[in-house]
């Protein structure tokens, strides 16, 4: 079975881990071991006495978990039927910053945002959006194993604000680096997680393992600089990126006109990167079932989103839409051609 997610860790990049050519960070662009690492350091540094802090309910707990490790409050916001945060009653919301999710790399209007909420400091956070531009005050990126590029831990702070950077560098000359006993067990770890996303292995054990994976809702962050091999990998892959997302682009592409021409579903759309094909189903299950056939895995993501969101003062209702796109959207992968 073809994973949802490119967990892949192929010889080369195994060796270009241990003897790749280090990277040369530019001005305002700091490297670090997850983009959540990124939104801490950039609230700490705009909101040095905390504040409420915007963040889509559709979205991952180690969002709010940054927010809370930055000693912020999360206030949570909805998004559109196209995932686009919704402007329509943002600017009825008091916060002090607003982190811009471009989930699955559908990228926000950041001008319809920055006049909503004129006041607020924008954190944009691209961790599904490699190759969109760094926008707002500060973006994230993560380049973490199943995000795009998949490379391991790793993750990227830009800082777009000059009135920041002197901050900014004042925390990072404090972050620690990973010891060489922690670059080994990030090897060994990211070298496991390929062996168990093989197809067959996959197919097998390790799809029936992650249901039953426990999730923490509520977690520390552990802030460190990047590991010097994913430093290594991310260097030796830059080259490629614009290449990988033209693929992705035609694999969404395709995967949208077969459906499409199917009749299986009226609506996929894919973002700027095409990190995913995005499809909203009445039936997921009848969705996961057909590319089951195909060997292909589908599923929601984020799908206990709005659990995780109750840790954090979550409501129900608070974001109805966000509440029922999290039960109707399918995720299907686009880093490899898939044959329909």
């Amino acid at each position: 079975m073809i994973p949802r997610l490119d967990i892949s860790f192929p010889l080369r990049r195994q060796i270009t881990f241990w003897f790749g050519k280090a990277y040369s960070s530019q001005e305002g662009e700091y490297l670090l071991n997850h983009a959540r690492t990124g939104i801490v350091m950039a609230l700490r540094a705009a909101l040095s006495n905390g504040g409420r802090v915007g963040v889509v309910a559709y979205n991952c707990h180690t969002v709010a978990n940054a927010i809370v490790a930055a000693g912020c409050e999360p206030v949570f916001v909805d998004v559109t039927e196209d995932l686009h945060i919704d402007t329509s009653y943002l600017s009825s919301l008091q916060m002090d910053a607003l982190i811009v999710t471009n989930l699955f790399g559908v990228r926000n209007d950041i001008n319809l945002i920055r006049a909503a909420q004129p006041n607020a400091i924008l954190i944009v956070d691209n961790a599904h959006g490699y190759g969109l531009p760094a926008e707002g005050d500060f973006t994230v990126y993560s380049i973490n194993q199943g995000k795009f590029p998949s490379l391991g831990e790793g993750g990227i702070l830009m800082v777009n604000n000059s009135e920041y950077l002197a901050t900014i560098d004042n925390q990072y000359i404090y972050l620690p680096y990973y010891s060489k006993c922690q670059v080994v067990k990030l090897y060994m770890m990211m070298m496991i997680k390929s062996w168990m996303h093989i197809p067959i292995v996959y197919s097998l054990i390790t799809r029936h393992l992650k249901s039953r994976r426990v999730i923490h809702y509520k977690e520390n962050i552990k802030m460190k600089c990047m590991a010097k091999g994913v430093n290594h990998l991310y260097t030796s892959i830059l080259p490629s990126v614009p290449r990988q997302i033209a693929k992705q682009r035609q694999n969404a592409q395709y995967i949208a006109d077969h459906l499409i021409n199917k009749k299986i579903a009226t609506n996929v759309w894919y973002g700027d990167n095409a990190f995913m094909a995005i499809v909203r189903c009445d039936n997921p299950k009848q969705l996961y079932q057909y590319f089951a056939q195909y060997g292909i895995e589908t599923s929601t993501h984020f799908a206990k989103a709005i659990e995780w969101a109750k840790h954090f003062g979550y409501v129900e209702g608070m974001c109805p839409m966000s509440e029922i796109l999290i039960k109707e959207l399918v995720m299907i992968p686009t880093y490899k051609k898939l044959k329909l």
